[in-house]
């Protein structure tokens, strides 16, 4: 079975916007960006940085401490230290599936 957090209501979240789900104590940072749904750890790896206060770049999630930048949806996700997470729209709810997606493994 497919384990997964509800981060809200899809449309709780508009585009542009982004909102905090958390799991075992661990929070994830949902985005919408541009009716697409992406989520991340919420940490920025290099100072634990709020990434849900971060601004979108080009595909990118930008730290608002530190400026440093990570791929949002790569095909391949990087070992850059950010989890990942699919995130699947489901009876009109914001999941983030569980686990975080492996480094070197994809989307699928």
């Amino acid at each position: 079975m497919l384990e997964y957090v509800v981060a809200c209501k899809a449309e709780e979240l508009p585009p542009g916007k982004s909102i905090v789900a958390v799991h075992e104590k661990s929070p994830i940072a949902v985005f919408n960006v541009d009716g697409a749904f992406f989520a991340v750890s919420n940490l920025c790896p290099h100072a634990a940085g709020p990434l849900e206060y971060g601004f979108i770049e080009q595909g990118r999630i930008v730290c608002p401490w530190h400026g440093w930048s990570f791929p949002l949806s790569p095909e391949d996700p990087p070992n850059d230290g950010l989890p990942r997470y699919r995130v699947a729209i489901e009876e009109g709810e914001v999941r983030v599936l569980l686990p975080a997606i492996e480094p070197g493994k994809g989307w699928r």
